[in-house]
């Protein structure tokens, strides 16, 4: 959601390893749509990321896309963690003394003692217990090949506790490759949030096997002012609640920061949106060049007060392999499981499956520059969209936007459209093109509005149960061979039964007889068999080869 808010300006920190804040920080206080720019820009650039590459031959086809091309070295993962994988083991209990050895017999009190010692290449574990500290990192980097790591010890819970009152994040990262791994992040209703990366210098960072919950400021876990490389993973996030309501999102990625990753992760009951790629419009964040390079991959978002993920102007975006539901109309949201608007460019939305949302995907909508740009969607699955609180219940909409591609989707259940287009809010929908999709059980198969140019739509499946496709045509109601003889799209396009596997479950995939199968046209994307077939779920492959044609 976009709201003008006025900037506020960061209080100066120490620029050293402390265990909380003696004062108050305004940035922990705000909404991250308020948080200020670090001044100065940064020196120089951390290692940029590639972007997710388009597919090539060889690519595996097994209804998900190849993995990330993000990667880190980050150390063991939790379930290898030991005092082996380090060179040195600090360790903290809440029945530890300060003023010990910090050993596992005799272990240190307080994470700030430990963080104030640990070293590249070491850790800090930390016993079961709570503890009532707010994690500060300014004063000490790892290295790419010695990450220092900060983690609940094998086996323990470990709850590090707000509910003070005080507005100091409860783990505040200025410094490079740091992980934190296994803590529970309970901001117990504190204007605080639970992580956040800020600074140039706070670039390759990793938050994972970790819960954050519990908080009223703006965001569970921020990424902002420059900071670079950071990795939300297997991570937990939910109950980020401002009364009386408004935004609260999971996890915002913020201008001027760059290459971050979301992925594995749960994230839900949050008053704003799971997942934030907030731009620089009007007074609504810093100032700064949007987000570049962010991948949200396989994670369930659910029953968010907004959306799902909401990409505004950032670039180079990727949303992979998420389940997204029960996301409905708010005063600030029409409930969409994906909303992409402002002035986004380069995204990416695939293999992800969107169900019970007052919208499925929209493109476009709010902006105050150019319109979202080179958008695709492709091998996504939409279904039983909702028309609970006012919800619109239409899979894929398509408002303002330039040079979109919607192929290979499979659509099903939807009490409005399975497609809409062409009745932008500030401008035509431009360069459309739908390919190999499979529509079917809408009210109408796709509803075409007058503010549209640039369209192609072709070999595509329609088909209603117990009646025929409806299309809408500028308000008149068609069947198919009426909006093929008035548009001359769909020329190559049927009306047929898809033989789902087995519709009651959902299981979308296509049966042996269903007449989508290798009835599509090349679009670029892997496929087996002579032809791609339709819908999100390609069949009939036996091996991870598969055969990429030219679109």
């Amino acid at each position: 959601m976009f709201r003008p808010k006025s900037l506020l300006s960061l209080c100066a920190t120490a620029l050293t390893l402390t265990a909380g804040c003696a004062a108050q920080d305004p940035a922990s206080e705000q909404a991250p749509d308020n948080l200020a720019a670090d001044p100065a820009a940064p020196a120089a650039e951390a290692p940029k990321a590639p972007k997710t590459p388009a597919p090539d031959a060889g690519t595996p086809v097994t209804g998900t896309s190849p993995g990330t091309t993000l990667t880190a070295t980050q150390g063991p993962v939790a379930s290898t963690l030991s005092a082996s994988s380090f060179s040195r083991v600090l360790w903290v209990s809440p029945t530890g003394s300060d003023t010990a050895a910090g050993t596992e017999t005799q272990p240190f009190r307080t994470f700030g003692k430990a963080l104030s010692l640990v070293q590249p290449g070491e850790a800090v574990f930390a016993k079961g217990g709570t503890y009532a500290e707010r994690l500060s990192v300014t004063g000490r980097d790892g290295t790419a090949d010695k990450w220092i790591t900060v983690a609940a010890a094998p086996g323990a819970t470990v709850v590090l506790k707000g509910g003070t009152g005080s507005t100091a994040a409860l783990l505040d990262v200025r410094r490079a490759y740091w992980r934190f791994e296994g803590l529970t992040l309970d901001v117990g209703g504190d204007k605080a949030f639970a992580a956040i990366w800020r600074s140039a210098a706070a670039h390759h960072g990793l938050l994972r096997n970790c819960v954050a919950k519990n908080g009223s400021a703006g965001a569970g876990v921020n990424i902002a002012e420059y900071a670079s490389n950071v990795t939300v993973e297997n991570c937990e996030i939910s109950n980020f609640q401002k009364v009386p309501l408004d935004d609260s999102h999971g996890v915002i990625v913020q201008t001027t920061t760059k290459n971050v990753v979301v992925r594995n992760s749960k994230i839900h009951h949050n008053s704003g949106d799971a997942v934030q790629c907030i731009g620089p419009e009007g007074a609504a964040t810093i100032a700064g060049t949007p987000h570049d390079n962010l991948l949200v991959e396989n994670n369930t978002l659910h029953d968010n007060v907004e959306n799902g993920v909401d990409v505004k102007t950032c670039t180079h975006v990727t949303l992979r392999g998420n389940t997204i539901y029960g996301h409905h109309t708010s005063s600030s949201s029409k409930g969409e499981g994906i909303v992409i608007h402002m002035s986004a460019k380069d995204v990416v939305v695939e293999d992800n499956v969107l169900r019970d949302n007052g919208r499925g995907v929209s493109v476009g909508g709010n902006r105050e520059g150019d319109p979202p740009t080179n958008i695709t969607l492709r091998r996504n699955q939409l279904t039983d969209g909702s028309t609970v609180n006012g919800d619109e219940g239409t899979a894929l909409r398509i408002n303002t936007a330039w040079n979109v591609q919607i192929y290979n989707n499979t659509v099903y259940g939807m009490p409005a459209n399975c497609l809409g287009f062409g009745s932008g809010d500030s401008g035509n929908t431009d360069k459309l093109d739908v390919r190999n999709n499979v529509f079917a059980g809408c009210t109408y198969a796709v509803k075409a509005g007058p503010l549209r140019s640039n369209v192609s739509i072709e070999a595509n499946l329609y088909w209603r149960p117990n009646a025929s496709a409806q299309l809408l045509l500028d308000g008149s109601v068609k069947s198919l061979d009426a909006w093929k003889r008035a548009t001359g799209w769909d020329s190559a396009s049927s009306e047929r039964d898809p033989a789902f596997t087995n519709v009651a479950s959902r299981d979308l995939s296509l049966a042996a007889s269903s007449p989508a199968r290798e009835a599509g046209v090349s679009v670029g994307l892997p496929y087996c068999g002579p032809a791609p077939d339709q819908g999100a779920l390609e069949t009939g492959c036996t091996g991870p080869v598969a055969t990429v044609g030219t679109p």
